[in-house]
């Protein structure tokens, strides 16, 4: 008798997504011991090894020196123009000779201290040791959020906290989101349906480089034509492709990283220019050969589900390429008066909005400067996608409760099930965390975070905290599903901000700090709870993972704050367009928001009298729109609505700003080409080599990126100048940054 065939991961993001939940357990095929998702069995392999060692002294020793390494370059490259973020897949690369040759060189010997027992060499060393030093330093790479509102801090208001209170704020933002990973991890880490699609690269490289191929499979696989290659010898030949093409973007020929054709029809035009560049403009028509300006803003193309993508571009189209030129070509906001994309603010007549002139010297807004001076006013497109991330957090809520409530209401019923899949089943061989851990964790990171808003001059209330903490725990389920799916979150951003300027406007640094402690703490919860992921793919104990991720954390914290103020202390005007390319696009990103939401406030910026009155119904109309898709699928359950996900078509304009606009339409192009056409017509290569290619790909750029910026820029030796690289050429769109009129204003 055949064997059923199990769902693919579009079909079951349909069901998770755009159907009752509970159809998960309906279509697990019980007699298949395997996963039900065809991604996750083409990467993850239903087997364990209880035996492999885990938290060895070599794991913790390559997981300390990689984790603050990869903290220093992240911050270090971050305030870039361009951020170049060294993925954790460089660690997990490194991180194997590493291994290996500790395996080679320590000596095999038991070391006693008290009750502590270790053997520095217990074998060869294994996957399991090699996941613990990747899911430290993935700990330890992406803590820099919190660093961003202490930049602000510091150039916007002339606040330093110094290094004490500023190690707190990372600290306790980050813990607190682990805190509430923990507890939330049988609803996001557990069933089979939370994939988390990143997770699905990297163990698939591990698996390239620990897993020996059978020879009768090996054999098999080098006579079938297109995949002789072995995963190894494709990986390292893709990898060598691809570090060798970035010296072409990264530092010969950059104008590459934009090509924006459409202006070299009239370059001496307002409207082409707009229309055309893909660095600050629309974007139509321009496109980019820079692997790493889609690496910086969105997941790997290779890795998200082309059904994911679909709905991501259908919503990139509908915000930025319809209703953003509609805003701006009917002057809608006076939005003709300033350039057609940036986060800057603005005055009445268009020029720089000059916050000095209505801060007080404690920096609180002062509202009879403010009535004298002028309303603040924003471009466009940031009113557009500010509405886009209210719509976006609206259609999260709806979406929620009609197509997961019902999954979610069994697993609070029923904590612990044992029958999500192999993987799920498999996992329960281990200790599992005691849910006291996390709670004792979550208080005392809530405790430090009350010391912390109280001893510094946070600007926020004692009482503000439990708002800003509620809110986090809040959001956190819904928009946890929606990223295991999609793997790129949703942000909470405004809804903190709004709160707090509603509560208390004028206060820019409390709105800042509030937010810290509201927003930022989902995202790190987001990305504790990928971790946990990957440690469930991989069959990693527990408590192990809890006690490496909570070392990377405290790592990352101390190594990203010390390269934060050596970068403030050293580079003259940073964070300006003086310093280029130290313009820290992020911050300014945050700056923006701080006055905006926080000194002006929401009740003047949303005022009956104020342009943008009409921004929070994107709120409510995101909120409707799951409705009708919810009841046209339930009509009509076998069409392609079944395909629709309002929150993932929001999801698509969530980079911008700052993201260049040339992204999304280079990252769906190749998106389609290996997860819809070749994964259809060539399914024995995808399921060989695609995530094989990822890994490479990301590895090569980002290995490439550090040597050029040591061995080169860092030493001031600078390709020679020609077209390719003339700063001045690099959009091709030379009034891209002018207002309507073509004055290039503030931009």
């Amino acid at each position: 008798m055949e064997k059923a065939k199990a769902p693919s991961l579009a079909e079951k993001i349909s069901v998770s997504s755009s159907t009752d939940p509970s159809l998960l357990e309906k279509v697990t095929i019980e007699d298949i011991d395997d996963s039900p998702i065809e991604e996750v069995r083409a990467s993850v392999p239903p087997t364990d090894d209880p035996t492999l060692p885990t938290a060895t002294f070599r794991a913790w020793f390559w997981g300390i020196v990689f984790s603050a390494a990869i903290s220093f370059s992240n911050q270090f490259f971050w305030f870039r123009a361009n951020p170049l973020t060294i993925k954790v897949i460089v660690v997990q690369l490194l991180a194997f000779p590493a291994g290996k040759l500790s395996e080679h060189i320590l000596p095999n010997y038991d070391f006693r201290l008290g009750r502590l027992h270790f053997n520095l060499n217990p074998g060869p060393f294994n996957v399991k040791e090699h996941v613990l030093i990747t899911v430290m330093a993935n700990a330890a790479a992406t803590s820099f959020d919190a660093i961003d509102i202490i930049v602000v801090q510091k150039l916007y208001y002339n606040q330093n906290w110094g290094f004490g209170g500023g190690i707190l704020l990372v600290l306790t933002t980050s813990l607190l989101g682990f805190g509430f990973a923990g507890i939330l991890r049988r609803y996001l880490v557990r069933p089979s349906s939370m994939v988390w699609p990143i997770n699905l690269v990297n163990a698939t490289l591990f698996h390239t480089l620990h897993k020996k191929v059978p020879k009768e499979v090996a054999d098999a696989e080098a006579t079938t034509p297109g995949l002789s290659l072995s995963r190894n010898k494709f990986f390292v030949i893709a990898f060598i492709a691809s570090f060798c093409w970035y010296f072409l973007p990264g530092y010969i020929i950059p104008v590459i990283t934009s090509i924006s054709w459409i202006c070299w029809i009239k370059r001496d035009s307002v409207l082409v220019s707009q229309i055309g560049s893909g660095l600050y403009g629309l974007g139509i028509g321009s496109f980019t050969l820079d692997w790493s300006s889609l690496a910086a803003w969105y997941p790997s193309p290779l890795a998200i589900p082309w059904v994911v993508q679909a709905n991501m571009l259908a919503g990139f189209i509908f915000f930025i390429w319809i209703l953003v030129p509609i805003i701006y070509y009917t002057n809608t906001y006076e939005s003709k008066k300033f350039p057609f994309y940036n986060t800057n603010q603005y005055d009445i007549w268009g020029q720089e909005f000059n916050r000095s002139r209505v801060l007080t010297p404690d920096q609180y807004l002062n509202d009879t400067a403010y009535e004298e001076y002028s309303p603040i006013r924003i471009t466009g497109f940031f009113a557009i996608c500010y509405g886009q991330g209210l719509a976006a957090l609206g259609a999260i809520i709806s979406h929620t409760v009609l197509f997961n409530g019902k999954d979610i209401w069994e697993r609070f019923k029923n904590a612990r099930q044992s029958s999500d899949d192999i993987h799920a089943r498999l996992m329960d061989r281990y200790k599992e965390v005691p849910d006291w851990w996390y709670g004792a964790l979550l208080l005392v990171s809530l405790g430090a975070s009350f010391a912390t808003i109280v001893v510094w001059p946070s600007d926020m209330p004692w009482w503000s905290l439990i708002i800003a903490v509620v809110l986090a725990f809040i959001w956190l389920l819904p928009i946890g599903i929606v990223t295991a799916i999609t793997s790129q979150a949703p942000t909470i951003s405004m809804i903190t901000e709004w709160v707090y300027g509603a509560i208390r406007p004028g206060h820019p640094i409390g709105n800042m700090i509030f937010k810290t402690y509201g927003y930022i703490t989902v995202r790190q919860a987001l990305l504790f709870a990928q971790d946990l992921k990957l440690g469930h793919y991989m069959k990693i104990p527990p408590r192990h993972m809890f006690s490496f991720q909570i070392v990377g954390t405290i790592v990352a914290s101390f190594v990203s704050l010390g390269t934060t103020n050596y970068l403030l202390n050293t580079i003259p005007n940073i964070c300006t367009k003086s310093a280029y390319p130290w313009t820290c696009p992020n911050a300014g990103l945050f700056g923006a928001s701080s006055v905006i939401w926080g000194l002006i406030g929401p009740q003047k910026f949303f005022a009956p009298s104020s342009l943008y009155h009409s921004i929070p119904y994107f709120l409510l109309a995101g909120f409707l729109l799951p409705f009708p898709i919810y009841f046209l699928h339930k009509r009509y359950p076998d069409s392609w609505i079944r395909h629709i996900s309002v929150p993932v078509f929001m999801l698509g304009p969530t980079p911008y700003p700052p993201a260049p606009t040339n992204t999304m339409p280079t990252w769906a192009t190749v998106g389609f080409i290996f997860n819809f056409f070749i994964k259809r017509r060539r399914s024995a290569w995808w399921k060989k080599y695609n995530y094989v290619l990822s890994a490479a790909l990301d590895s090569g750029v980002a290995i490439c990126a550090i040597i050029i910026f040591f061995a080169f820029q860092n030493s001031e030796i600078h390709f020679p100048r020609w077209w390719g690289n003339n700063p001045d050429s690099v959009d091709q769109c030379p009034l891209a940054t002018a207002n309507w009129n073509g004055v290039d204003v503030y931009a």
